[in-house]
């Protein structure tokens, strides 16, 4: 039969037949701890299925108790739909508010309301009661939900209570199963023969038998023996299903509840998340600035900070944007799009400890500052930002360093291919900059590209005022006056983008601004001539630049000059800091190393030495300048070719 994967909840108050409306409607009890037995009560989540017709209910029982609210949430996380639990003869209870505040801040929209043990009361009752479910639930995501009277005992109303769920699932989206695979896992246990096995919910992407798994936030890495989907032996898992998986690779001890498995490289555990966060009306007083409390995300449960964003205080009832700050050791494998729970430490009366919750917008934020207008403006953006304005968004706030494909899908869980149509358009737009090639591509947004490049301008402007008799300044000088973390790739596409418009020239190793009036070629003048004529009789044995004034009897000026119109043309190479080399010396000592290295595959320090005909002031810089080249690597004492 082919199944959709759809997960339905339980909630509600204690001890108003949760459980036993599973167990008459799958045959499956979910009480399966001997407290559970003993007490009469769910500790921990149950879990079961139900087919009806072509369609596959993963049914969590949760429990109701206010000391099993951490339960509750990790069981919510993820439903399509939740059935509230309401006992007839007691009505709506402290948990049943809390648990229908809880569904409706994890994102559940849709639902029914089972009116449980309506054996045990008259029609009349029965009325009073639905009249006031329905101004409970007046303005909630269930306004308007049907409520079915159901009774686990006689059977009555079973039907009616099917029927409605397949009737809520007739248009329900299917998930995405392309998007980062990820699951929080709620169960951990071995089986003899067998290992280590973790349960969980998908909660988007594919698994497959085979995959490698990392564990978050400890980065244990795992690989999948096994799958079983509600018992029944599986070769794939995708969103939305409920697994048993059994890895190969950690002990018992290696994994636990509240941890995150993902696929490697996809997900990367964070400190600072930023949010949207809505504080419940049921609170009693404003929320202020910076709140401790305790987060829950899928089965994670974490101590942290609330800090608001764009607001010094918030009334109940009110939604802000937040920062999650998370301690060093307790990082949350989270993606944009999820949702979380901020829980308080004061049980309020006739309620839980619930604050509120929300969606997560960004990982790995950059710390809000109080008086960052900036950052609140970032935030702000984001959390209104269409797809692709949304990725331009995470591009911008990386700034000089930008981001590569691989970042940019652990900071956003997209599947790859769409993430790259979206980086296409967003090219072609001209919102994004790609510099490099392949998977060492990354991308930098175009304010940060235009910033830089009038940056540059502006530094070349001052050297020419300063420095009126050269032609340039070098290219590596420039790129330090520009930023510490400007990588060559995106300095280099800077440079070219300068010279597409016109606005720069550059000529071997200088950089100069175009409308600056050409000065005579390097190599023409008496020094040029005598410095060009002294490194080529040198050859790869040269005076330091400090020795060359004395030696050729030209002043210091003269010999720095004329040194750097020399590099600029390409006429001198720079090996190190002080040792420049006659290009073509350099051009035949590369000729004559790669012929040695095809004929014996390496190079020892003897025949190295031989080669160049230098002593060691000389061999070494020349051995590493290829190195740095990338024509050899080094391997103990030899040199291999790369």
């Amino acid at each position: 039969m082919e199944t959709y994967p759809i997960l339905i909840g339980t909630a509600g108050h204690i001890d108003h037949g949760k459980t036993a409306l599973v167990h008459v409607l799958t045959g499956i009890d979910t009480d399966r701890l001997k407290v559970e037995k003993e007490r009469g009560i769910t500790t921990e989540l149950g879990f079961a299925h139900l087919d009806l017709g072509n369609r596959r209910f993963g049914v969590i029982d949760v429990p109701g108790h206010e000391r099993f609210i951490k339960a509750m949430v990790s069981g919510a996380a993820g439903l399509d739909l939740v059935c509230l639990v309401i006992a007839a003869d007691e009505g709506v209870m402290p948990q049943t508010r809390e648990h229908l505040d809880i569904c409706s801040l994890l994102g559940v929209r849709r639902g029914v309301i089972a009116l449980t043990k309506s054996d045990l009361v008259d029609k009349e009752w029965i009325a009073l009661v639905t009249e006031e479910i329905a101004g409970v639930l007046n303005g909630t995501f269930l306004d308007g939900a049907n409520i079915v009277p159901v009774s686990s005992k006689t059977g009555a109303g079973l039907d009616d209570l099917r029927a409605e769920l397949v009737r809520l699932t007739d248009d329900l989206p299917a998930r995405a199963a392309d998007g980062t695979f990820r699951l929080p896992v709620d169960r951990v246990f071995s089986i003899r023969g067998f290992g280590t096995v973790v349960t969980g919910t998908i909660l988007g992407g594919t698994l497959n038998v085979g995959d490698s798994l990392v564990v978050h936030p400890s980065g244990r890495t795992a690989k999948v023996r096994g799958l079983e989907i509600h018992g029944e032996t599986a070769n794939s898992a995708r969103a939305g299903m409920r697994c048993a998986i059994n890895v190969t690779g950690l002990d018992r001890a290696d994994v636990r509840r509240g941890d995150f498995l993902a696929h490697e490289g996809k997900v990367t555990p964070s400190h600072l998340l930023d949010a949207r966060f809505r504080y419940l009306a049921t609170s009693k007083q404003p929320l202020g600035r910076r709140n401790r409390v305790l987060l829950h995300h899928g089965t994670t449960q974490v101590m942290g900070s609330l800090i608001l964003v764009d607001k010094d205080q918030l009334q109940p009832g009110e939604d802000a944007l937040v920062q999650l700050r998370l301690d060093i050791a307790t990082p949350l494998a989270a993606l944009p799009g999820e949702r979380f729970i901020a829980r308080g430490f004061v049980l309020q009366a006739h309620y839980g400890t619930t604050l509120g919750g929300g969606e997560i917008l960004r990982v790995q934020a950059p710390k809000a500052r109080r008086s960052s207008v900036e950052a609140r403006e970032s935030l702000e953006r984001i959390a209104v930002a269409e797809h692709d304005e949304r990725v331009a968004l995470e591009i911008r706030g990386a700034k000089v360093r930008g981001l590569t494909t691989d970042e940019l899908l652990q900071r956003l869980g997209l599947a790859r291919h769409t993430l790259q149509e979206t980086l296409t358009r967003l090219i072609e737009a001209r919102d994004i900059t790609a510099a490099g090639e392949g998977q060492h591509a990354f991308y930098c947004h175009a304010e940060t590209v235009a910033k830089l490049e009038q940056a540059a301008l502006d530094v070349l402007n001052a050297f020419h005022s300063s420095n009126p008799n050269k032609d340039g300044m070098s290219r590596e000088e420039l790129r330090s006056r520009l930023s510490r973390s400007l990588t060559v790739r995106l300095y280099d596409r800077i440079l070219e983008g300068l010279v597409e418009r016109e606005a720069i020239a550059v000529g071997g190793m200088l950089v100069s601004k175009a409308t600056r009036r050409p000065r005579p070629t390097a190599g023409e003048s008496p020094i040029d001539k005598k410095l060009s004529s002294a490194f080529g009789e040198w050859g790869l044995a040269p005076k330091r630049p400090k020795e060359i004034p004395g030696a050729l009897g030209i002043s210091d000026r003269d010999s720095r000059d004329g040194l750097e119109r020399l590099l600029g043309a390409s006429m001198l190479t720079k090996v190190k800091s002080d040792l420049y080399v006659d290009t073509p010396a350099i051009d035949d000592l590369r000729r004559r190393l790669i012929e040695h290295l095809d004929a014996h595959n390496q190079i020892t320090p003897a025949e190295w030495k031989q080669l160049t005909g230098t002593s060691r002031k000389y061999s070494i810089p020349l051995a590493e300048f290829f190195d740095g080249e990338k024509l050899t690597l080094r391997i103990g004492d030899v040199r291999k070719r790369r």
